[in-house]
């Protein structure tokens, strides 16, 4: 397949009129799911990668922070949130960049719906730096303040850092909550 991309209809019309054979939309959608399962692996055992990708980073890269957050819902482990920011691009904040962070979120979309956060630095150069990534499943004050004291955790609390954001009132809640006592806020 050329474009993973493609949904079922689409799929249907183009064995339709390569083919000349009418597919049931139920066969197409199913054939897709076990191809898609057979090059990438099922979307379930995608969650346990996670703990691979972690111990791959913690012994490859030492000092980089790797958080998993999870829950249990009916005696299995769930996954609830990701953080993670490599010590590469920690230090090159700390000693490169300048004290200044712009953090912000986008959607996620696809079968597994969620927030991809980002916190953005800008080098001597006058581009962009990435510093840390999250992944949760909406923008609450909660997440947020999980997101931000990881930040903290990670990159501790530069002399004259500002945090430039646009989730506004959030934002002063979480700067309390995680105690970036010397960060000013913009947003």
């Amino acid at each position: 397949m050329e474009d993973s991309s493609l949904g079922a209809k689409e799929l249907q019309r183009r064995i339709k009129d390569k083919h000349k054979v009418e597919v049931p939309y139920k066969r197409v959608y199913a054939g897709k799911e076990l191809a898609h399962t057979e090059l990438f692996g099922s979307w379930d055992s995608s969650f346990n990668n996670l703990y691979r990708f972690k111990a791959e980073i913690e012994s490859c890269c030492p000092g980089s922070f790797v958080v998993i957050d999870h829950h249990p819902i009916n005696e299995e482990i769930r996954f609830n949130r990701l953080f993670f920011a490599m010590k590469p691009c920690i230090d090159g904040f700390l000693t490169g960049c300048r004290p200044y962070l712009a953090i912000d979120s986008t959607f996620l979309t696809g079968r597994f719906r969620g927030q991809l956060a980002c916190a953005i630095a800008v080098d001597g150069h006058n581009w962009m730096y990435p510093v840390a990534v999250g992944v949760f499943d909406s923008e609450t004050n909660e997440n947020w303040i999980w997101f931000m004291q990881r930040l903290r955790d990670a990159i501790g609390a530069p002399l004259g850092l500002t945090i430039c954001t646009d989730f506004g009132p959030i934002a002063k809640l979480t700067m309390s909550q995680t105690i970036w006592l010397s960060a000013s806020t913009i947003g």
